[in-house]
């Protein structure tokens, strides 16, 4: 049996892997979780002047929100400025971007030092987004930091 090549069998192959490669996509793409990050993204873009307004006030200030991460102790210390550490107040939310279900929120509360340190040695390991919302003096702030755990 001889099978000769020419512009016919050439397209027929072209359009066989062609196909071949877009449902093999398709179908991988159905393994993807395409759920959204927050669940009222509308309402959270609604109110992005808020956020605009608390990164604003945070880059005014002269001794900012510090976050430093211990690797060794696998915590998270958070610094706050010392004119307004004993009045700080708010929330400090863990995002997980590959997996929603883990993220996770805790509430500030700032030692004498005017500091808190937050353990995570028992989270999974991955990258983790630290967002800090914060208000101090009738003023609101943000702060944010990517930590990669290992």
């Amino acid at each position: 049996m001889n099978i000769e090549f020419n512009w016919g069998t050439g397209i027929f192959v072209f359009y066989v892997l062609f196909a071949s490669v877009l449902f093999f996509s398709v179908y991988e793409s159905t393994k993807v979780d395409h759920s959204l990050v927050v669940e009222n993204y509308y309402e959270e873009d609604l109110a992005y002047q808020n956020q605009y307004d608390r990164l604003e006030n945070s880059a005014k200030l002269e001794e900012p929100l510090r976050m430093k991460w211990q690797s060794d102790g696998k915590k998270l210390v958070l610094a706050f400025p010392t004119d307004l550490a004993a009045s700080a107040t708010g929330q400090i939310a863990f995002y997980r971007p590959d997996d929603k279900s883990m993220d996770w929120q805790l509430p500030i509360a700032v030692d004498q030092a005017g500091q808190m340190e937050v353990q995570m040695a028992k989270l999974p390991v991955g990258r983790w987004k630290v967002k800090v919302y914060w208000e101090a003096a009738d003023t609101p702030y943000f702060a944010e930091k990517i930590i990669d755990l290992r």
